[in-house]
């Protein structure tokens, strides 16, 4: 069993380990390994978690997990979903981003973006409601895509 809590900058170097384990494979299979996920810095996970939104997920005292969030206005951009790979497929990315949503009640709007590259993120987003809004080329093999939904429940 997890539990989904606020993240502190004590997390941030796990976190952004956690992210770099998880996002080997995407930018493997895309043959570029420098995606933003993996070029991220250690402060700027730091300034996330001291200046916006970061959940982690537990299992004790293991984070095994991550979401962090940006909010502008009424909408909250998700980024940064991660999941220790041992631990892929047991949910825990869903609780994670329910989390996220639920924690900014004030938000109309929801986005992300996700490479296309990686199908079984795509499908994961649209199972929990997102749709793609856009798609744009980011180089020859990576295709991005936007993604959105509403917030359940408000107005957008």
């Amino acid at each position: 069993m997890h539990t989904i809590i606020p993240a502190v900058p004590d997390d941030a170097t796990t976190i952004l380990e956690i992210q770099k384990r998880a996002f080997a494979e995407e930018g493997r299979l895309s043959g570029n390994l420098e995606i933003p996920p993996l070029t991220e810095t250690l402060p700027a996970v730091i300034d996330h978690i001291k200046n916006q939104t970061a959940l982690v997920a537990r299992q004790g005292t293991q984070i095994i997990g991550s979401v962090r969030g940006i909010i502008n206005g009424t909408v909250c951009t998700i980024r940064g979903l991660s999941i220790e790979p041992a631990y892929q497929g047991q949910g825990i990315g869903s609780s994670l981003l329910r989390a996220m949503e639920a924690s900014h009640p004030h938000v109309t709007h929801f986005e992300l973006t996700t490479n296309t590259f990686m199908e079984a993120n795509v499908r994961f987003y649209q199972r929990h409601g997102y749709q793609i809004k856009e798609l744009t080329r980011h180089s020859e093999r990576i295709v991005l895509a936007q993604m959105g939904k509403a917030a359940v429940g408000r107005d957008a």
